[in-house]
């Protein structure tokens, strides 16, 4: 190897390891052959009645009085599971019959803008991918509609979903952001063109690729000759075709400052700031918003520019460890009801999740300690209750306070 040239070598790993991924992800999902062969898992009713959050005895009556409803599986024990999709005709039947109001209603009414979330840290290593991921398949259990955008060159986001441009040679985010070909005319397409449907019911995604490296060099091109769109308008603008499509848009961003970012901050009706529980991440988090603030302040010459709201959420916590607590009571002390209520927790559940690109919602429970399971669950579906919150009180209705089952 030592006569090959650099690039050949780097090369050469990275096809050693790209076949290397692909036996793992065969080993991990046979007899499938990729993840996404096999549909979401079913799920019990009481985590209907979670994801609803509708009382359990409450919901068990509905389904069996209402019209409309779905059967549902008999699983072993005698109990009932319903898919994701099925979750979604119980949410509509629920509404049609006047046992879910307004505050329940995980979908846009008229006059209703789109929400747009950006998730969004310069730091690396703030479990960004992880709790987006997450976040997006508990809201969309709950019945929003929503479109991911994963900015990403390294397309983590898109790994998840088993969703790789590069590979299977699909449009990506970069072709609906790229700028005209002066030579040949070759231009964006609509982002429709893009959008790719996953396996969890109500979630679609425009993938990342390695493409969106080149659109950086681009944009600075397009300083000099630009093609009539300015960098920090493309998302927003590209978003318009399908605006009535989706309730919420989801960014997952990478942790370095880029044209894509920006524009997709600029594009964002809110912003989620994860960031892990160490005094280093506040210091970089301080440097992070000043640097974030002046980006803006460039922008919004051009637009004025407001969010529906701008949260923080601890992500990797544990509150068993003392220097851990009181940085997290010394961030709520100062940034108060900015601060979520719910920290990701610290967890080697979530971490080896991680490691077989399995979220949780896609775990048996009864594959987790139960009380190891309860504790993530809690943590993650507590996050979304304060996303969902944040989301229908920027659409003028009263966020519902969840009861006790």
């Amino acid at each position: 190897m030592a006569d090959l040239l650099a690039s050949e070598q780097l090369m050469n790993f990275s096809e050693i390891i790209d076949n290397a991924l692909t036996q793992q992800r065969e080993l991990l999902h046979a007899p499938d052959t990729r993840k996404s062969d096999k549909p979401l898992r079913a799920f019990s009713v009481r985590e209907v009645s979670h994801a609803l959050r509708v009382k359990y005895n409450s919901l068990r009556q509905y389904l069996n009085s209402l019209p409309g409803m779905p059967e549902g599986t008999l699983e072993a024990g005698n109990r009932k599971y319903f898919s994701a999709e099925e979750i979604n005709q119980i949410l509509e039947v629920l509404r049609r019959e006047g046992k879910i109001g307004d505050d329940r209603y995980p979908r846009r009414l008229p006059g209703d803008h789109q929400s747009r979330l950006v998730v969004y840290n310069l730091k690396g290593g703030v479990s960004k991918t992880s709790l987006s991921v997450n976040l997006a398949q508990f809201l969309a259990l709950r019945g929003y509609r929503i479109l991911c955008i994963d900015l990403d060159p390294q397309a983590s986001f898109s790994d998840m979903f088993d969703i790789q441009a590069d590979l299977d040679d699909l449009p990506s985010v970069y072709d609906v952001l790229r700028y005209a070909d002066p030579e040949t005319g070759e231009g964006p397409i609509p982002i429709t063109e893009a959008i790719q449907a996953t396996y969890v019911p109500n979630i679609d995604i425009v993938p990342g690729s390695m493409s969106m490296t080149e659109f950086e060099y681009e944009t600075s091109a397009s300083f000099r000759a630009s093609d009539g769109t300015p960098f920090h308008r493309r998302i927003s603008d590209a978003l318009e075709v399908v605006d009535d499509a989706y309730d919420l848009v989801l960014f997952d961003t990478p942790p370095h400052m880029s044209f894509a970012v920006i524009s997709a901050v600029f594009a964002a009706t809110g912003m989620l700031i994860p960031l892990s529980a160490g005094m280093l991440d506040v210091v970089s988090l301080a440097k992070f918003l000043e640097l974030a603030s002046g980006t803006m302040q460039v922008v919004e010459q051009h637009q004025v520019k407001r969010y529906d709201f701008i949260r923080f959420v601890l992500t990797r916590y544990s509150a068993s460890d003392p220097a851990q607590l009181q940085l997290s009571s010394f961030l709520r002390s100062h940034l108060r009801g900015a601060m979520l209520q719910h920290d990701m927790v610290s967890s080697t559940a979530i971490a080896d999740a991680g490691n077989t690109m399995n979220p949780l919602l896609e775990l048996e429970p009864s594959s987790f300690n139960r009380k190891t399971y309860d504790r993530i669950f809690e943590s993650l579906s507590g996050i979304a209750d304060e996303v969902d919150a944040e989301i229908i009180k920027a659409w003028g209705r009263t966020p519902f306070e969840r009861e006790d089952s």
